[in-house]
């Protein structure tokens, strides 16, 4: 098996690289788990985890937010060699439209119809209100008091990242994901081709 060392914005994109990868059973390992609480830390330490990478790989992923595109993003962080073990994607453009990407999965576990869900959650320019609109229909009511800012000048609900981890570790199913999301197949993969390097 392929150790490796993951990296992520929050809590929500961890549980979305660890499913993604369990769907590589007897491919990978993760081996320690970095939480950089937003994409400032990551850009600054991308050298760090290219040198890194070397000796165990490194899977890192970001959100596109409001950049252009992630050939842009990427060109923009990117200034070294990129080593062959460092595997960076972006996410378009935020973890969120990777999770409605399983589009029934989603709806069964909001509760609301299929038609509610996004069929191309890539190109929202602002997925997680599109989440907030769609737990709003749901008839869960702990849902939306977990999901559902509360006050004014709340960016998310008290569980918004334990509700939503919890769906993707038990239910979001990458194979549905990837026909409705893009840059998900892009990172599905590289990941599935992905061959760790032996030094001679």
């Amino acid at each position: 098996m392929i150790q490796l060392n993951i990296v992520y914005e929050d809590e929500l994109s961890e549980a979305v690289m660890k499913r993604l990868l369990s769907f590589f059973p007897k491919k990978y390992f993760v081996s320690e788990s970095y939480n950089k609480r937003g994409f400032a830390a990551i850009k600054r330490d991308l050298r760090s985890y290219n040198q890194a990478a070397q000796y165990t790989p490194f899977f890192v992923l970001t959100d596109l937010d409001q950049n252009e595109c992630p050939p842009t993003l990427i060109r923009e962080w990117v200034t070294f060699n990129w080593h062959p073990h460092l595997i960076f994607r972006v996410a378009v453009r935020e973890a969120e439209s990777w999770v409605m990407a399983d589009r029934q999965g989603f709806a069964k576990f909001a509760a609301v119809a299929l038609k509610h869900v996004p069929d191309n959650p890539d190109i929202l320019n602002d997925p997680k209100a599109t989440l907030f609109e769609i737990i709003k229909r749901s008839k869960k009511r702990e849902l939306r008091e977990d999901i559902l800012p509360r006050y004014e000048g709340d960016r998310m609900g008290p569980n918004y990242n334990g509700a939503l981890s919890f769906f993707v570790m038990q239910s979001w199913d990458v194979k549905n994901a990837i026909q409705f999301s893009p840059s998900l197949k892009r990172a599905y993969n590289q990941l599935h081709i992905f061959k760790k390097r032996v030094k001679k």
